[in-house]
């Protein structure tokens, strides 16, 4: 079993955000459940489309999941649902078109890498879309993040 390194990447795409940060990156409403396992509360986005293990533990993995077999079912499956660090035991998901990670050493701005980004934005729009997710931001966005692996 190796150990578990931290990285950085550069995302395009949309922050939603997670449980730990009650979903920052989202305007949908959010309902709030309980971990069967350890009674405490958390909250959820509202879509159609939850599953009763999203409303049961409080595991961001589950929503991942569920999102990605609906991103898969319309097509959309290039699209990223990237899981990312909000501190100690807490993550996030970046929704991503264009995911940028070092083969070594740190993290550096490509530019010829990041202009063509914008042709993902209709792709990102249509997955917003059938995950019937509303973001606080208007367009895609270039975002760093943190994630272990």
């Amino acid at each position: 079993m190796g150990a578990i390194e931290s990285h950085q990447a550069l995302m395009y795409g949309y922050r939603l955000g997670g449980p730990a940060d009650n979903w920052m990156g989202l305007t949908n409403e959010l309902v709030r459940c309980t971990d069967y396992i350890d009674g405490s509360s958390f909250l959820m986005p509202r879509v159609p489309w939850e599953t009763e293990d999203m409303r049961e533990e409080n595991l961001s993995d589950y929503f991942a999941a569920a999102a990605k077999d609906r991103l898969a079912a319309n097509g959309l499956e290039s699209l990223l649902l990237r899981t990312y660090s909000l501190g100690w035991e807490q993550e996030g998901h970046i929704l991503a078109a264009v995911v940028i990670e070092p083969e070594s050493g740190p993290l550096t701005l490509d530019l010829a890498a990041m202009s063509p980004a914008s042709q993902y934005d209709a792709d990102l729009a249509r997955a917003l879309s059938v995950l019937e997710l509303r973001t606080h931001a208007s367009k895609p966005e270039w975002i760093m993040a943190s994630y272990d692996a």
